[in-house]
């Protein structure tokens, strides 16, 4: 299967129009650190694991620190069956306001 790649500037309106779930795939204590808003934290060795429950009527959207690895995320969560967009840039190259904290 394949995804697709976005700029990590459009995220946010790309998960509104997609109606998308944003994925953030840093380990916990990164994402609580700051997170781009209305995102939900699955770290990527929980998808290396096959620990994903997300529903697959759903796009996914996934970013981390500076997109190599939400590449990775993004070729496994695409060969389980998921929509994935992939954020090119990474967290690292977001403009927007974060959230701290769950």
């Amino acid at each position: 299967m394949t995804f697709e790649n976005i700029n990590i500037r459009n995220i946010v309106p790309t998960a509104l129009s997609e109606n998308a779930i944003m994925i953030d795939i840093r380990a916990p204590e990164r994402f609580y650190q700051g997170h781009i808003p209305m995102s939900v934290n699955l770290p990527f060795e929980r998808i290396k694991s096959g620990q994903v429950t997300l529903p697959k009527s759903r796009t996914l959207i996934v970013y981390c620190d500076t997109g190599n690895t939400s590449m990775q995320a993004a070729r496994l969560l695409s060969s389980m069956g998921y929509h994935v967009i992939n954020c090119v840039g990474g967290i690292r190259s977001y403009r927007g306001s974060l959230t701290r904290g769950s």
